[in-house]
C-alpha cells in the first residue's frame, strides 16, 4: 500500500507515520511538506501538485496534516490574513482533492482536516473556524459528488497535548488530544470503508 502524507513532519504527521509503519513496514509511506519531506509541495499551487504527483505516481491513500490559518481578533483581520489562510487551510486540500484524486488508485481514499475551532469557538479562532467548517462541508459534499470509486473523510482533531505549550492562553477550557489519538484516526479511516463523514476527536 502507497501512502501519501502531507505534512508528514510535523506534529500529528510524524505520528500518523509512525503508527502507519507499526502497522505494516511493507507500507510505501511519503511525507511532503513546503520545505521537508520526501517530497515538496506547495498545496496552493497547482503546477506543484502536479509536479509532485509526477515525481511520486499513483497512491493508494492520501492523508492531509497540513495547513494554517491567521490567528487574530475579528476587528484586525487584512485582505491579506483572510487570503493566506483560505489558501493555506482551505484552497490547498480542496486542490489536494481536485488534483490528487486523478492520481489515486480505486478504492484509494483520501483524509482532510479541519479541527476543533469551528465547535469549540476561541478568541483570536475566527479564519480557524471559517476553514475548518468550509473543510469539513466540503468533505462530505465531495464524497457525494465524486463519480470515482473513492472515499474522502475528514478528520477534526483538538488541540494537540504537544502543541498546548504554544497555545494554551487561546484554548482555556478546551480539552486537548494526544497526537497520538489523533493520528489514529486517520488510519482507522485508511483501514475502513467510512466515506463521506467528519471525524471528531475531541
Amino acid at each position: 500500500m502507497k501512502i501519501l502524507v502531507l505534512g508528514g513532519c510535523g506534529t500529528l504527521g510524524s505520528a500518523i507515520v509512525s503508527q502507519l509503519k507499526e502497522k505494516d513496514s511493507s507500507y510505501e509511506i511519503i511525507t511532503a511538506g513546503r520545505k521537508t519531506g520526501d517530497v515538496h509541495v506547495d498545496m496552493t499551487s497547482e503546477e506543484s501538485i502536479e509536479a509532485m504527483f509526477a515525481k511520486i505516481g499513483n497512491v493508494d491513500h492520501i492523508v492531509n496534516a497540513a495547513g494554517s490559518a491567521e490567528m487574530k481578533p475579528m476587528e484586525d483581520l487584512t485582505q491579506d490574513d483572510i487570503k493566506f489562510s483560505i489558501n493555506s487551510k482551505l484552497l490547498g486540500q480542496v486542490n489536494m482533492v481536485l488534483i490528487g484524486s486523478k492520481y489515486l488508485n480505486v478504492k484509494g481514499s483520501i483524509s482532510l482536516i479541519a479541527g476543533v475551532i469551528k465547535d469549540e469557538l476561541i478568541k483570536m479562532g475566527t479564519m480557524y473556524a471559517l476553514t475548518n467548517g468550509a473543510i469539513a462541508a466540503f468533505a462530505k459534499a465531495a464524497a457525494f459528488d465524486t463519480k470515482k470509486d473513492i472515499r474522502i473523510n475528514c478528520i477534526s482533531p483538538s488541540v494537540l497535548d504537544e502543541s498546548m505549550v504554544e497555545y494554551a492562553e487561546y484554548f482555556k477550557g478546551v480539552k486537548s488530544v494526544p497526537a497520538s489519538k489523533a493520528a489514529k484516526a486517520f488510519i482507522d479511516v485508511i483501514e475502513s470503508d467510512v466515506n463521506g463523514q467528519e471525524i471528531k476527536v475531541y
